[in-house]
């Protein structure tokens, strides 16, 4: 070996060294390279990855340009709902006796009786429990009769939908309207099968929740030949629906479609069971012009009243469906409920947003706030604007918050579960991987934190790739050699670290 040989193996220890002791940018050439493997074609790439132990950026590209971030979104809201209303914090909604009037006093919970939820229950229940367990409350208390139902929803605006969502997807679930009380994830479920009258007869068809009330306009047809392809629809300001397509067997997973005006539908639904458990209401209370099931107006003042049910969900369960499910109602619920919880006004997007900042910028800075663009807590907005500079920052910052940490890094995804149940499934990671993705049109993100498992230490990632035409795959292998850099780096760290020790 020559001495300019020796020299240069030298050197290149030093560098190796360097990067195991977190140079800044260690990671960027690396990434860059990634980045030009892929076949991207004009798809706009910025990525930044951190160390969260020291801050020390190990990658950085484009990191400072705001992108749209999708469903990547609800990492900061799901983080600030979490440091503003605690991981003590429970969802409660209340079911009280007010003379004879029964009161259903919401608190935003997105969860009641949401199938997802109560399919996890052990043992596993329905929504029919649900409604069995509420009516049999209320029953065994000794009510016969009431005069009227009255659904206070006021912990949360009227606005039930964004602005800047997509008008033509709002009958769709993850387009769900947010309401102080939610119910059955706020979707009709329909459960069609063919006609015993044969082919072009209407499909014959159940509901979840059961809500004979509604009106269901058929326009679907069975069929003897072909496969199933049904779907509903929904008039945008109302609970008039519409039922498409064909029908040639039984459906096993609902065919579903939102609802309007969530709180005034639970109130129906509600009234429903409690009439065929033999309490009686006002005549016609099950019609839709009915009073006696009305939602609460800024008049109404309602006391305490004799409490005859609750049903509570713990934040833990509502920040799971909101990172490891990507529920756009869950995130929504958790900006509006923040909105609350600082200004005790109605929460809205307004007020939510303005939490969102303000707490950005108690762990941010300002600066780092000002460079965000929020329209909504979910993502669905095309508004929303973050670099993956500041949400590596705010990972780094959620990842030494006592007390929210661990809830925190538990609510994301691990591969094979959640929306990362196909994804690094063939690859031999050495560590955790804890993360959201993000998806609307021409959009791919993933962000989250590479863990170790012996020692804790994490490095947090963020790959934003916009204007995707096309390259989606490309963009998600893109997503995943990132993180496998990343936890190359990790692992190289840990193992020098008890080499040096």
């Amino acid at each position: 070996m020559t001495m300019g040989g020796r020299l240069w193996a030298a050197m290149a220890m030093v560098v190796a060294a360097g990067c195991a002791l977190g140079q800044p940018n260690a990671l960027s050439s690396d990434v860059l390279h990634a980045v030009g493997q892929r076949k991207l074609g004009n798809a706009k790439v910025a990525i930044c990855v951190r160390d969260c132990q020291t801050g020390t950026v190990l990658a950085s590209v484009n990191d400072s340009t705001p992108m749209t971030p999708a469903s990547n979104m609800k990492l900061l809201t799901s983080g600030a709902a979490l440091l503003v209303l605690t991981p003590e914090f429970v969802f409660h909604t209340e079911f009280a006796l007010d003379g004879d009037t029964l009161v259903i006093r919401g608190d935003g919970d997105p969860a009641l009786a949401d199938p997802a939820v109560l399919d996890r229950m052990n043992p596993k229940m329905t929504v029919g429990d649900v409604l069995g367990a509420i009516s049999g409350a209320i029953s065994s208390s000794g009510v016969k009769q009431l005069n009227q139902i009255i659904v206070d929803d006021r912990v949360f605006d009227r606005q039930f939908v964004h602005p800047t969502w997509p008008v033509e997807k709002l009958d769709r679930g993850y387009s769900a309207e947010v309401a102080g009380v939610n119910f059955h994830a706020n979707v009709l479920a329909a459960y069609p099968k063919p006609n015993p009258e044969g082919p072009g007869a209407p499909p014959l068809f159940d509901l979840q929740p059961e809500a004979p009330w509604l009106r269901i306009d058929n326009k679907a047809r069975t069929i003897v030949q072909g496969k199933n392809a049904v779907w509903l629809t929904r008039d945008p300001d109302s609970n008039q629906f519409t039922m498409h397509g064909e029908v040639r067997f039984p459906v096993a997973v609902g065919v579903e479609v939102t609802v309007h005006n969530p709180p005034d539908f639970f109130g129906r639904v509600l009234a429903s069971r409690l009439m065929a458990s033999s309490i009686t209401m006002p005549q016609g209370s099950d019609q839709m012009d009915s009073t006696a099931i009305r939602v609460a107006n800024d008049q109404d003042g309602f006391g305490q009243g004799k409490v005859l049910a609750v049903v509570s969900t713990p934040i833990a369960e509502v920040l799971r469906r909101c990172n490891t499910d990507s529920e756009n109602l869950y995130a929504e619920s958790l900006f509006k409920r923040m909105g609350h919880a600082v200004t005790k006004e109605p929460g809205g997007w307004t007020n939510g947003a303005a939490v969102l900042r303000m707490v950005l910028t108690q762990k941010l800075g300002a600066e780092a706030a000002a460079s965000v663009t929020i329209s909504d807590g979910c993502g669905l907005s095309r508004d929303d604007a973050v670099s993956p500079a500041v949400m590596t920052r705010w990972l780094e910052v959620m990842s030494k918050e006592k007390g929210a940490a661990d809830a925190y890094l538990a609510s994301l995804a691990e591969p094979g579960e959640g929306t990362l149940k196909s994804r690094f499934l063939g690859d031999k990671l050495k560590n955790q991987v804890h993360a959201k993705s993000g998806f609307i049109n021409g959009v791919r993100t993933l962000s989250g934190y590479v863990v170790s498992p012996t020692t804790g230490r994490q490095v947090a990632f963020s790959v934003m790739v916009n204007d995707v035409n096309g390259t989606d795959g490309q963009a998600k292998e893109l997503h995943e050699d990132v993180v496998k850099l990343a936890d190359k780096w990790l692992s190289d760290r840990e193992r020098g670290s008890k080499q040096g020790g």
